[in-house]
Parts: C-alpha cells; structure tokens; sequence
C-alpha cells in the first residue's frame, strides 16, 4: 500500500500511533512505522518544530505557516492493517481541527461508501 503523506499528516499519525497500547511485538512493529514516517532533523528545522513537555507528556508544535513536499511512503498489507486499525480506533478526533490532515489520509485508505439520500423517499405502498 503507498500513501503519500505531507509532514502534518506524517506527525499526526506518528503521534496516534505513539498512543496505541499492545504487546511487545505490536509495539515493535508501531515503532518500524513510525521511524519510517518520522521527520529528520532538517525537515524538523524546515518546520520549527519543538517538543514541550505537558502534564508528563511530549506534546510537537510546529510552525503552520511553513510546509514541507508531501513524500510517498509505502507500507506493507500488516503495516497499513495497523494503519487502518489505529485510524478506526481512535476516538478523540475534532471534527473541524483534524479534518484537514486526516481526510485525504481517510479517502486514501478507505473507499468511501455509497451515499445515501436521506432526503429521497419512497413512499409507503401496502400490498392487500
């Protein structure tokens, strides 16, 4: 599976995979994941990024006026199980403050569903 991700998206999902509990081989494999997508010290540069302590807790904060080119990345069918399995898991989504990062990683990774229109009725015909 590739995934092209920009550098909110890369830290983002790094940071919700950084919060998923499993065993020790599970945690193994988050890690490979997150080395992968991680950013390197230049590209952290290029973006101001700083880490904060808070409440006992890293906490990254970037400069979002400043971007960096989106990279592809290509994860194997496990990898992006865990990928997918961390995304439907999650339950402390904003609704408006992460739609921007995390939609076009949704649209990528699962097809969307047919809409259904709640407006359009049919109406109710009983047979006797």
């Amino acid at each position: 599976m590739k995934l092209t991700l920009d550098h909110t998206q890369r830290l983002n999902l790094h940071a919700l995979l950084g919060a998923q509990r499993a065993d020790v081989g599970s945690i193994r494999a988050i890690w490979a994941i997150q080395d992968r997508i991680a950013l390197d010290a230049d590209e952290e540069e290029a973006v101001e990024l700083k880490r904060e302590i808070v409440a006992g807790q890293e906490r990254v904060v970037w400069n979002p006026a400043l971007a960096l080119p989106a990279r592809e990345f290509e994860f194997s069918d496990p990898e992006g199980a865990r990928i997918k399995a961390a995304l439907e898991t999650w339950d402390s989504y904003g609704a408006n403050v992460d739609r921007l990062w995390l939609e076009p990683v949704i649209k990528a990774l699962f097809p969307e569903a047919p809409r259904v229109n709640l407006h359009q009725t049919t109406p109710w015909r009983s047979e006797r």
